[in-house]
């Protein structure tokens, strides 16, 4: 975009801002930040106290179900956007409203982003940079493809294709907020109809019923896990964008997405940032876990396996204990708890019990142990194993990436996805290291693995190149 197209867009958005009762604070103005490769933000121009309101938006400036479903002109079709998942709605809306020559949010649309660099936008061979990253099955590409051709084929929407259909709802992801709402067509407040309902959008569960919704100016904030400065509240009859510390003249405000890893920022936002990677996590696959157990004799002792029948005893004595997830989350330690789960070690503890220690745990329902009993030998060296195979399913190891990005010569989407990938090793070496430290006794445990065994099968691991929630605790 030309230089000057972008501030005539901006003047144009900034006089609809005004127009559509939006108020900003005197203290406050919006930049062209494209030389820090960010776009548009927000950057203080006086210094801001606490709790100071920064901005605040009408509910009729914002763009969602109940303020733009009144300018569809066929009954038809507001009935049949009224019908679908949150974001599909809020999708056709924007599309609707995107070809009208005379729409009230068209200044506003006109600043949204043309080109975004989230994932489902990358091709087949930049996607296999990220390797064994749990967020490649998370794109879900052909799905969203599929709920377009359901639900938006058939209000036959101008221009409407998979390619403007992926480009809105990614627009939504990066940039909507769930907020509290009453929606036309709906009671006490309820949202549209949530079948299909998924991650595409939003991964945050709420308390109470919300719209989806885009909020002119709170979405040109970039935002910083570290730098966060300011909060959107919806307590008001507006909502209000507000200081939560003090802020100098010249910093830029600073939205926050949350507790994110690098993966998920890529996916939804189309970008990463170090400031997120104390955040970052790698999912351990039960189903994959679980299969060791059952045939992984050429990494596990032999004594440790399971037949089918008693392995789907202790799962079923896991999911009694609302331990059993389809996988678990490993992270950076911290003060908020340690790199492995609990979840996983009472998962790894109950498949690891002797068949006495199992039968009376089965029997007398008593809890199961705190966290420090369940960090025996036998379970660490288990973990340790699995952990190293899960580190294997990727094509480079730690240290070569570490090589990589010292180069310069990566494309951008190559250097982002070996920024996820190295995140997610940096993890695995960070648990396989707490896991190793594990001494607690054995004497509940099978096969009694001892240390020079567990060496014996971490070798076998490391030359291997085989790709591989709530709980009680007392």
């Amino acid at each position: 975009m030309e230089a000057d197209d972008f501030q005539i867009k901006t003047d144009a958005f900034l006089t609809w801002l005004s127009e559509a009762g939006i108020r900003m604070s005197p203290k406050m103005q919006l930049r062209d930040l494209r030389s820090e490769s960010r776009g548009r933000g927000a950057v203080a121009t006086d210094d801001f106290e606490e709790d100071e309101i920064v901005f605040s938006i009408p509910r009729s400036a914002v763009l969602n179900i109940a303020t733009a479903l009144p300018g569809i002109p066929t009954d038809g079709i507001r009935k049949a956007i009224l019908s679908m998942p949150s974001w599909l709605a809020l999708t056709a809306l924007i599309i609707s409203e995107g070809v009208k020559k005379d729409s009230q949010w068209a200044p506003y649309l006109a600043v949204l982003p043309q080109q975004l660099d989230s994932l489902v936008f990358w091709s087949d061979p930049e996607i296999r940079e990220l390797q064994a990253s749990a967020v490649v099955n998370k794109i879900e590409k052909a799905k969203a493809e599929g709920m377009f051709a359901k639900h938006l084929s058939p209000l036959r929407l101008e221009n409407c294709d998979n390619e403007l259909c992926h480009r809105v709802a990614s627009i939504i992801m990066a940039y909507a907020f769930d907020i509290p709402e009453k929606v036309p067509g709906t009671t006490n407040g309820d949202a549209p109809n949530e079948e299909d309902e998924d991650e595409l959008v939003s991964d945050d569960e709420v308390d109470e019923p919300t719209v989806l919704s885009m909020i002119p100016l709170a979405d040109m904030l970039n935002a910083d896990a570290e730098r966060n400065n300011v909060r959107l509240c919806c307590d008001s009859e507006d909502l209000e964008m507000r200081s939560i510390r003090p802020i100098t003249s010249g910093e830029e405000l600073f939205n926050d997405y949350g507790s994110l890893p690098r993966s998920d920022l890529l996916r939804r936002y189309g970008y990463i940032t170090n400031e997120y990677s104390i955040y970052d996590v790698v999912e351990v696959s039960t189903e994959h876990l679980i299969s060791l157990f059952r045939n992984g004799g050429q990494y596990l002792d032999p004594n440790l396996l399971l037949d089918g029948r008693d392995l789907d005893k202790r799962v079923e004595l896991c999911q009694r204990e609302d331990i059993y997830d389809l996988s678990y989350d490993l992270k950076h330690s911290d003060s908020d708890g340690p790199s492995i789960p609990d979840e996983l070690l009472a998962l790894l503890f109950i498949l690891l019990l002797n068949e006495e220690s199992l039968a009376n745990f089965s029997s007398s329902h008593i809890h199961l142990p705190s966290r420090s009993k369940l960090e025996v030998e036998t379970i660490g060296q288990a973990l340790v194993i699995i952990l190293q195979l899960r580190e294997k399913g990727y094509a480079t190891t730690l240290e070569e990436d570490e090589a990589l990005l010292r180069g310069d010569n990566l494309a951008h989407r190559i250097r982002m996805a070996v920024e996820v990938r190295l995140g997610e090793k940096r993890v695995l070496r960070e648990a396989i290291q707490e896991a190793r430290a594990f001494s607690g006794s054995n004497k509940h445990m099978r096969g009694g693995q001892s240390l020079e065994q567990g060496e014996k099968v971490k070798r076998t691991a490391e030359e291997s190149s085989q790709p591989t929630k709530k709980g009680r605790f007392r």
